[in-house]
């Protein structure tokens, strides 16, 4: 008895909905009576709940550009992002007092905009110029220079531009006027569903004397190595394209 191993980070933004459309649907198909148990039926109620509000989420971020490529696009700057950190971070320790002062006071600017990469997608890429203005500014750009990360800066603020040119591209489809954080509600979708699959997992494993949980816990899995299995398929499409071509005998 498990609970079938799946990357919820993986799945693009309109697969978690997807997802978590399957999961729901799936758990009505099976005849399975949420009110059985209260705590189940309250972190179900709680998908139940989210669910739309993320889908009419999904349906803003497509008028905008598809939302595959966007979260893609996102992952690449967020990514950057991190890499400056970590190019900082290996002067923590460093004996030579020049990179010391200059380790010391790019942390601050770190400091300043710790969480970037949780924004929502507008904050973040305000965020990501007023980040790379302070790096840039004449107090800092020697620090930085100093600790080599010009071509990190320079590479997260291409990232930063790829992701605005599709963000910033209006569809001629009319756009609801309510403003959704995107991320936020991906992250909380995605908090509540992991909240009751553990919750089905324990309680299958430790109430040996009823169905009810084992049913549940199959009903999850269902879904999950569907998914799963499309993760499988994209990655090995990947890694062939990145496979070598083998020399042709001559």
């Amino acid at each position: 008895m498990k609970l079938y191993p799946l990357n919820l980070s993986r799945l693009h933004y309109v697969e978690i909905g997807q997802f978590i459309v399957r999961f729901l649907t799936d758990l009505k198909n099976a005849g399975i009576i949420t009110t059985t148990d209260a705590e189940f039926d309250a972190l179900c109620q709680a998908i139940v709940t989210q669910s739309p509000v993320y889908n009419d989420a999904l349906v803003q971020i497509k008028a905008k550009a598809e939302s595959a490529m966007l979260a893609e696009r996102d992952d690449i700057r967020d990514k950057k992002i991190t890499t400056i950190r970590r190019a900082v971070s290996v002067y923590e320790f460093t004996d030579i007092e020049t990179e010391k002062i200059a380790y010391k006071n790019l942390k601050i600017v770190l400091n300043n905009f710790d969480g970037l990469e949780k924004l929502n997608f507008e904050a973040e890429t305000l965020g990501i110029v007023n980040f790379i203005k302070e790096l840039r500014n004449a107090t800092n750009a020697p620090f930085a220079q100093l600790l080599g990360l010009d071509k990190h800066i320079t590479n997260l603020e291409t990232a930063n531009t790829n992701f605005s040119t599709i963000f910033d591209k209006r569809s001629t489809d009319a756009v609801s006027t309510v403003v959704y954080d995107t991320k936020l509600l991906r992250t909380n979708l995605v908090t509540s569903y992991k909240n009751l699959a553990d919750y089905v997992f324990v309680m299958a494993k430790t109430k040996k004397n009823t169905d009810y949980y084992t049913n549940i816990l199959a009903v999850l899995n269902n879904g999950r190595q569907y998914f799963a299995d499309i993760l499988a398929r994209r990655e090995g499409v990947a890694a062939a394209a990145d496979k070598p071509t083998p020399p042709t005998a001559g």
